[in-house]
């Protein structure tokens, strides 16, 4: 029954609650693909071994605006404390990008699959953060060919 169980899951379901065992963090399913989606994103942030304040700045209104999208009917202190959590829930993806690179970028292949719009957003977002600060690197072009080749992208 557990196996049967777990082939009506989705991946993305499933490292939802992979991720929540580790992190013991309260996300929904919507909050969770939203940053499945960027996750690439933080990659392309980190390829360099730097984050760039432009680009920490970047992931900032990220939070902010992931906060405004899920917190309607929210008082401004739990709205912070949403805001926080993505803060803290990016700075653990940047600071853990080995960790989870792979499980990520499965479970993303697998989710966007054929949809035009998510692929076209998460490339998108590759695009923006890698232009954050001075311009796209060299190794920050080689890290979007790849991931975009590995996530299928149409780029």
């Amino acid at each position: 029954m557990i196996y049967a169980d777990k082939l009506m899951k989705s991946q993305a379901e499933q490292l939802l609650e992979e991720y929540q065992k580790s992190r013991s963090v309260d996300l929904s399913l919507d909050q969770f693909l939203y940053m499945l989606n960027l996750y690439p994103s933080l990659i392309v942030c980190m390829c360099d071994g730097v984050l760039d304040k432009e680009e920490w700045d970047g992931v900032l209104r990220l939070a902010k605006g992931l906060a405004l999208e899920y917190g309607d009917g929210m008082n401004d202190e739990e709205m912070e404390r949403l805001e926080q959590s993505f803060r803290t829930e990016f700075r653990y993806l940047l600071d853990n990008i080995e960790k989870w690179q792979k499980k990520f970028l499965n479970a993303l292949k697998n989710h966007i699959g054929n949809n035009k719009a998510d692929k076209e957003f998460v490339l998108e977002s590759m695009y923006l953060f890698a232009n954050a600060a001075d311009g796209i690197s060299e190794v920050e072009q080689e890290t979007i060919q790849m991931l975009s080749e590995r996530l299928a992208l149409d780029y």
